[in-house]
Parts: C-alpha cells; structure tokens; sequence
C-alpha cells in the first residue's frame, strides 16, 4: 500500500511539472521580443567629430546600419540584425539593442541604449582574429 502511495504522490508531481510547463510555453509564446521603440529609430550622429569609432548609426525596426570613422568617407558596416531588450520581463518596448559583425579581422559587438537626456550610447566591443597584435 505504502507503495501504491508513493506512485500516485509521483504521478501528481509529473502531473504538476507537465501543468507548469505547458503554462511557461503558452506564456512565453506570448511575450515576443520586444518592439523597438520609436525613439530609437532614425538617423544618429555622433557628437564627438574626432571620434575613431562609429560617426554615423541608422537604426530601423530590427535593423541597425553602422558607419565608422574612415577617410575620406565613413566605413559602411553594412546593415545588422539586432536582437532588442526590454527594460523589464513584462514590457514589449526595447530600451537597448545589441548586434554583431564579424569581419576578415575581427568580431565586434555593438550595444545600443538610450540616455536620461535622449541621447543614443552606443558601445562596440571587438576582439581581433588577425595576427596583428592590436589590443581588443
């Protein structure tokens, strides 16, 4: 009997767990990634003109086009998927972006938030895959 007992208290469990699964994936199918929010959308440039880095980043819907600091014109780094990130679990606005771009010579990633003051920060990370000794 004791037995008996321990298989139905084992199958409420599964039964439990199966539950709470089914509930987690309905839930998260529902939540999407998050929407990029209108003011991050557009055309930005960077305020330092001497910068070495990116000048110039177009940002749209799930899309990002860098430019970086390149003579006599601005470097295309081509369009980006971005992957967006809410502010918390239960809000569908994005507050930050992130992409990546891997080159002949490097990978790089990009991360994109928005200041208090309304201004884009914009933050590249590379690690260079060449022998050329260039510090990441």
């Amino acid at each position: 009997m004791k037995a008996l007992g321990f298989f139905v208290r084992l199958a409420l469990i599964v039964t439990t767990l199966a539950a709470f699964i089914v509930v987690c994936h309905a839930h998260a199918n529902q939540l999407q990634s998050p929407t990029i929010a209108s003011n991050l959308n557009g055309v930005w440039i960077n305020v330092n003109p001497k910068t070495r880095g990116l000048v110039r980043i177009e940002i749209q819907n799930k899309k990002i086009h860098p430019y970086g600091a390149c003579y006599p014109d601005p470097c295309d780094w081509g369009v980006l998927k971005v992957r967006s990130f809410a502010s918390t679990v239960d809000s569908g606005v994005a507050v930050a972006l992130t992409a990546k771009q891997t080159t002949s010579f490097s990978n790089s990633e990009i991360t994109l938030s928005l200041e208090h003051d309304g201004r884009l920060r914009a933050e590249v990370f590379t690690h260079f895959t060449d022998s050329s000794g260039r510090a990441d």
